[in-house]
């Protein structure tokens, strides 16, 4: 197949859950479908994303590989620009980087928690930046310290750093330091449309999505309900939930309404009316993510029965 041929590029997750082992022939499969991206998020204590990263853009050719998130706190930025420009330098134009904050309850398990993350963002990603691109850097931040340090071997095409993050303090630092911003699994069109002003510039909106299509919408509903409300519940994206009237802390209840403007759920023609939903609001790449009790046949149902529908309407 091709690819989807529209104004939205279409990818799909590789689960932090699912053993590593499995990557090299999902990743395959998931070209052949004709996904334009692949995406890994770097989740305490599953596999490490840049490996992944790696192992994916090996076994295919044009696919496309995103690592997010991938927590600022983790790394020293020079150790983390290595890995980037060798990726980017074996496959150049294929890969994008996302970079957060990290879940804190994560982060103070490994004691990388800090009390100034967005200094740990801006920090970041201003130094990733500049190691990319050749630059000899020297800073000394509240985070990043760096002393005359030069990459090596700088990637001709500096990879897009993307900041995932849903606060405006967050969207306003992706809006001046980064290539764009990446939202979550609870994200409706009108918080497309709101983080895009919020971060006020021309940077791409990456969307995470959860997807489940089957024949019956109330059965797929249901079953979406049920993967999608512990992260709601958690009550970490309180601007999202609000926006989509769930309140701040994510607990009103989330109607039919509310689920199918935030997930791909439902028949093939729900799925692609909301892809088409998110792509009108402003998203530049919907990233699906496994959503329903069958993964891989939500995923080849995408492709075959939803992605025409998508590129019809294109």
């Amino acid at each position: 197949m091709t690819p989807t041929q529209s104004s939205c590029r279409i990818g799909a997750r590789f689960e932090p859950g699912w053993p590593a082992e499995d990557l090299p022939e999902f990743a395959r499969w998931i070209e052949e479908l004709g996904y334009d991206e692949l995406w890994f998020s770097e989740d305490l204590p599953w596999a490490g994303g840049m490996v992944m990263a790696a192992t994916a853009l090996a076994c295919t050719q044009q696919l496309g590989v995103g690592v997010g998130l991938v927590p600022a706190a983790t790394r020293n930025v020079s150790t983390l620009a290595m890995e980037v420009a060798a990726l980017a330098r074996l496959a150049p134009g294929r890969l994008s980087i996302a970079i957060g904050h990290g879940v804190s309850a994560w982060m103070e398990q490994i004691g990388a928690r800090s009390a100034t993350p967005h200094a740990v963002l801006e920090e970041t990603t201003i130094a990733l930046r500049r190691l990319l691109r050749g630059d000899t850097v020297s800073v000394q931040g509240r985070h990043v310290r760096l002393d005359n340090v030069r990459l090596g071997f700088p990637p001709a095409v500096v990879p897009p750093i993307l900041i995932g993050t849903t606060g405006p303090k967050g969207l306003q630092l992706a809006g001046r330091y980064g290539d764009g911003v990446v939202l979550p699994e609870v994200c409706t069109p009108e918080a497309v449309r709101w983080a895009r002003t919020t971060m006020n510039s021309d940077g791409a909106t990456v969307v995470f999505a959860m997807l489940n299509v089957a024949d019956d919408s109330a059965t797929a509903l249901g079953q979406t309900r049920t993967t999608i409300l512990p992260i709601v519940e958690l009550g970490i994206y309180p601007r999202m939930t609000e926006i989509a009237g769930l309140g701040v802390d994510g607990r009103a209840e989330l109607t039919d309404a509310v689920l199918q403007a935030m997930a791909a759920t439902g028949t093939p023609t729900d799925c692609a009316h909301a892809v088409e939903h998110w792509t009108h609001a402003g998203a530049d790449c919907v990233v699906l993510v496994a959503g329903g009790p069958d993964p891989r046949g939500s995923y080849q149902r995408f492709a075959r029965e939803v992605m025409p529908l998508i590129r019809a309407s294109a």
